[in-house]
């Protein structure tokens, strides 16, 4: 499938570096997922910024969901990129790639958080999430509403379920669309949503489109 066919839209060096330096990392062990991977770039930008800050960490786990097969090669390049990173600052790094559907793969821990069973496996999540309409009698759709998400759109039933697989105190810092703010139909998401996490920063594009056509975003000054 291609990437506008999938909803996805790599994402630009300095805009996933920009994500990273976003957040605090205030934990000595840091669980990171990675939700829509693609090649890497969000996961190294956190590699390179957690590297370079005075107080680093002294573990970083990476959980990367992929599904599409052609780009698992320049992900694991990457991998092997940030394990150099981190050996070179001292910092015990470890990674998974996982080659499957993010949200079919999450619904299993949902179920189990359900019933009080599951500890959230996440104290950071970074993510450039798809962006594509989800036809209401899909799989993905059904899979949504097993975990008591109701949503239109790919990109806000990666944030609402990377949501719930972050700890207490977790952060979490996503470029999507401003649509889920207003309206009938992101109501559910935004119940659900806010119900868990806290809006710390917001910082506005000037164009999503610009970025699809030219790799690159400009931000408003």
């Amino acid at each position: 499938m291609s990437k506008q066919e999938l909803g996805q839209f790599f994402t630009p060096t300095a805009v996933a570096e920009f994500m990273a330096s976003l957040f605090e990392l205030a934990s000595d062990d840091i669980h990171l997922l990675d939700a829509g991977a693609g090649e890497g770039a969000l996961t190294e930008a956190f590699v390179r910024s957690a590297c370079s800050r005075k107080q680093r960490p002294s573990r970083l786990m990476v959980v990367a969901y992929e599904v599409d097969e052609p780009v698992l090669a320049a992900l694991r390049r990457t991998m092997e990129r940030c394990q150099s990173l981190c050996a070179a600052r001292g910092i015990e790094f470890d990674n998974e790639i996982r080659h499957a559907d993010f949200i079919e793969s999450a619904l299993e821990f949902v179920r189990d958080d359900l019933f009080g069973s599951a500890k959230a496996p996440f104290n950071a999540a970074l993510l450039n999430p798809p962006y594509r309409k989800i036809n209401s009698d899909s799989q993905t759709r059904r899979h949504l509403r097993e975990a008591g998400i109701e949503t239109s759109n790919l990109y806000t039933g990666f944030l609402a379920l990377a949501a719930r697989l972050l700890c207490d105190g977790g952060e979490m810092v996503s470029i999507t669309p401003r649509r889920f703010c207003n309206g009938p139909y992101f109501r559910p998401f935004r119940r659900e949503f806010l119900g868990s996490m806290s809006l710390e920063r917001l910082h506005v594009f000037d164009s999503r489109s610009a970025a699809r056509r030219k790799a690159s975003v400009h931000h408003a000054p």
